[in-house]
C-alpha cells in the first residue's frame, strides 16, 4: 500500500509508524510540520514560514496526493489543516482516510468538567483545545473511512472508534540509554524523581510540584527533575538515570510520557480513571495516583525501593508487547484493508 502519514507529528507518532510500515514491505511516507520542543523526525519536514508552508501543502494536495492509497491524518487536520477541505475530495477519488485523535483535537471539555470530579479540562479550558474539534468529528464520522484514539478515556468522544496505542521505537530509546556520558556525582540515598509536563497544566505538575515540597519538607531525600524545553534525545538522556517517573496526574489515560519510561525501566506514577481500566490489561504496571493521592503514593513508593526493578521489568515487557511501533503498525494496517 501506498500510505501518507501527516501533517501533525504529535508524539512523533506518524513518523514512528510511516517507518514501521516501510519496515513491513509498504510505501509510507510521513510529511509533517515540527512538533514542540522534542522535534520529532519526519521523512519531510514542512518549512517553519506559514506562507511557504501552505504552498508545500497545495502542491501536495494537488500534485501528489494522488499516488497514496491511504491517508492516515493526526490531531483533527488534512492536507488542507484544520479546514479539512481536501477530504470529500480525496475520498471521492478512491482513497482511504484515517484520523487518529490524540485528546483536545476531540476532547468536549464542557462535558468532562460536567462529569469528572477530577480532570485536565477543569485546569486549562478553553486554552488547549482545538478550534475545529466539532468539525473534525463531523468529518471524520461522515467522510473518513475510519478513527482511531490513542487513549482509551477519547472513546466516548468518538463512538465506534479503534483505540490504537502510541507506537514507540524500542531500538531507539535502547541506543539512547547505552550512550557514554561522564558519570553522575549522585548520592544514592536520594531518590530522582522524572516529569515531562508537555503541558503544565494538562499534565497537573502544579500538584506535583507541590507533593515533592511537601515531602522534601517532612525530610524525604527526593528531587524532581522537570523533563521540557529541550529535544527528545536529551530528554531522554536526561531521563535514564531516574527512579521513579510520573506521567499526569489528571487525565485518567497514560501517554507517550509514560511509554517512554516504562520503555526505559522506570516505574511509572499516572492517573489511571477506574472506568477506563477496563480498556487496558489486567497486569498495567502502572501505579496510579491523583492530586488527592499523588503526596501518599509518591512517599510510598519512594520508602519501598524493592519495587522499583520490578515494576521497571514489568513496564519494560508491558511496552514490548503493547507499544512496539512494528505491532502497531501491524494494527493499523489491519484497518486500512478492512
Amino acid at each position: 500500500m501506498r500510505i501518507f502519514h501527516g501533517l501533525q507529528n504529535i508524539g512523533g507518532m506518524a513518523g514512528v509508524l510511516a517507518a514501521a510500515q516501510r519496515s513491513l514491505g509498504h510505501n509510507a511516507v510521513s510529511w509533517c510540520r515540527t512538533t514542540g520542543f522534542f522535534a520529532y523526525p519526519a521523512d519531510r519536514l514542512l518549512s517553519a514560514n506559514p506562507m511557504i508552508r501552505a504552498g508545500e501543502m497545495l502542491r501536495l494536495f494537488l500534485l501528489e496526493s494522488a499516488r497514496f492509497d491511504v491517508f492516515h491524518f493526526y490531531f483533527g487536520e488534512s492536507l488542507t489543516g484544520p479546514h479539512l477541505l481536501d477530504v470529500k475530495s480525496l475520498v471521492g477519488r478512491g482513497a482511504k482516510v484515517f484520523f487518529y485523535f490524540c485528546g483536545c483535537d476531540i476532547r468536549d471539555a464542557k462535558h468532562v468538567v460536567a462529569t469528572q470530579s477530577i480532570s485536565a479540562c477543569a485546569e486549562c479550558w478553553p486554552v488547549a483545545c482545538s478550534a475545529n474539534r466539532a468539525w473534525a468529528r463531523k468529518v471524520a464520522l461522515e467522510l473518513g473511512t475510519g478513527t482511531f484514539v490513542s487513549t482509551p478515556d477519547l472513546l466516548e468522544f468518538l463512538p465506534g472508534s479503534v483505540f490504537l496505542p502510541q507506537p514507540i521505537v524500542l531500538s531507539s530509546l535502547d541506543s539512547i540509554s547505552a550512550l557514554e556520558t561522564a558519570p553522575e556525582d549522585r548520592d544514592p540515598n536520594i531518590c530522582r524523581i522524572v516529569h515531562g509536563p508537555s503541558s503544565r497544566m494538562l499534565k497537573g505538575t502544579k500538584y506535583l510540584l507541590e507533593a515533592v515540597e511537601k515531602l522534601q519538607a517532612k525530610g524525604w531525600p527526593i528531587e524532581l527533575k522537570l523533563v521540557e524545553g529541550m529535544k527528545y534525545s536529551d530528554a531522554m538522556l536526561a531521563c535514564r538515570n531516574a527512579d521513579i517517573a510520573v506521567d499526569q496526574l489528571l487525565i485518567g489515560s497514560y501517554g507517550q510520557f509514560a511509554v517512554e519510561m516504562m520503555a526505559l525501566g522506570k516505574p511509572v506514577i499516572c492517573r489511571i480513571r477506574d472506568d477506563l481500566r477496563q480498556f487496558y490489561p489486567d497486569d498495567l504496571p502502572i501505579v496510579s495516583a491523583d492530586p488527592n493521592t499523588i503526596e501518599r503514593v509518591l512517599k510510598d513508593l519512594v520508602e519501598n525501593r524493592s519495587r522499583w526493578s520490578e515494576l521497571g521489568r514489568q513496564g519494560r515487557k508491558y511496552v514490548e508487547a503493547i507499544h512496539d511501533s512494528t505491532a502497531v503498525a501491524r494494527q493499523a494496517l489491519q484497518h486500512y484493508v478492512k
